[in-house]
């Protein structure tokens, strides 16, 4: 079987989809799972009876809301296929034959200027919008925390700690480059470490969630970590091993299965601990494969289906900074004032998309005008 190597594993057109696909995933997420009456996910915290409350849904009690139960519920596992291409990225941009050598401080201090620029205005804006929503200021050491991107670590309860808003992600970030520049990076031309090191963070970071859950049930430490870069290792360390060493060319009907067995899968998964542990690595493969899936396909067929997905997926980064601030607006002054879903609630999602796109799209114009970091 054949080995897909470099941009013929995924080029830059399929990076976009699968951004698409992650950020469609969270922004309506953090939209529908705010509804009274969606389902509560796991995602920080792991409880079976969300699992629970999701399967007999799925499996019997479904109704119009359908796309609003999914959303609320598996929405969120848009941010390990982000984790995935971030370690996919990284490799393929500092990895390759002939790259230059990045020193440590230059490779950090440049990373972290690209995600202040990307998110400082956001959120200021989103903050200016729930105080006028009558939402109380969270104290400035949090709100400094958040714009030095070390609220996920500095506090004990980063959940309860974070301003309204996505932003504790580029915390997250910050935390998964120093750990690939000092740990990763320097394993790129060792033959036994390039393959082991990834591999060793992601069963140091599985183990660290086992072992305070299985020692206790200490749910604030598990939320803790899933705060930090502990919830990250394995879908990074993914995008990393399939960068460094390829993918197999699967036969079509292969990735057929793939990409429609991992939904169910997903929620099999959300019924047990060790098992939701691993989700990340059926979103990932599902995506994958049906982004793959799609080369089998006429360039038209592909097109009407793959364009509008890929261009979300180059408004990707200033959809996430941006989907915060008319959220807030219309749970407040509407949604919060309905004591269950509604079918109209459809027509606020769909102005709520609207919204955000074209905020996504300003804010991308407003960036472009702004001069850009270098990496030295």
């Amino acid at each position: 079987m054949q080995t897909l190597k470099g941009n013929n594993i995924l080029n830059r057109k399929q990076c976009d989809v699968l951004r698409g696909l992650a950020i469609i995933g969270i922004f309506l997420h953090n939209f529908c799972h705010w509804l009274h009456g969606g389902h509560h996910e796991n995602e920080y915290l792991f409880y079976q009876g969300h699992g629970q409350t999701a399967w007999d849904y799925w499996t019997g009690g479904i109704d119009a809301f359908a796309p609003i139960q999914f959303f609320s519920f598996f929405g969120h596992y848009g941010v390990p296929l982000f984790l995935f291409l971030s370690g996919f990225g990284l490799v393929m941009k500092y990895e390759q034959q002939g790259a230059k050598r990045v020193g440590t401080w230059s490779f950090l201090s440049y990373q972290w200027l690209k995600l202040f620029r990307l998110m400082a205005l956001g959120f200021v804006v989103t903050v200016l919008v729930y105080i006028a929503c009558g939402s109380e200021p969270h104290p400035w050491n949090e709100m400094l925390a958040q714009l030095a991107m070390v609220v996920n670590f500095v506090f004990q309860s980063p959940g309860s700690a974070l301003v309204p808003g996505p932003y504790w992600f580029f915390g997250l970030m910050i935390e998964v480059y120093v750990i690939y520049r000092l740990f990763v990076y320097s394993t790129r031309n060792q033959s036994l470490w390039r393959w082991l090191m990834p591999v060793l963070l992601s069963i140091v970071a599985w183990l660290m969630m086992m072992v305070v859950v299985v020692c206790g049930n200490h749910l604030k430490a598990l939320e803790y970590l899933r705060y930090n870069a502990a919830v990250a290792m394995l879908p990074f360390a993914m995008g990393v091993l399939v960068a460094r060493y390829g993918m197999p060319q699967l036969p079509k009907w292969v990735l057929v299965l793939v990409a429609v067995a991992c939904l169910p899968l997903l929620a099999v998964v959300n019924l047990n601990f060790q098992a939701w542990l691993w989700g990340p690595v059926l979103v990932i493969a599902g995506a994958v494969a049906f982004v793959k899936l799609f080369e089998h396909y006429s360039s038209e067929a592909t097109g009407l289906l793959m364009r509008p997905l890929a261009w979300v997926g180059t408004l990707s980064s200033f959809i996430f900074v941006v989907h915060s601030v008319p959220r807030m607006p219309i749970f407040k002054f509407v949604l919060w004032r309905q004591q269950e879903i509604m079918p109209t609630d459809y027509l606020w999602i769909a102005l709520y998309i609207v919204l955000t796109l074209l905020l996504a799209w300003l804010y991308k114009q407003y960036l472009n005008l702004l001069p850009s970091p270098k990496l030295k």
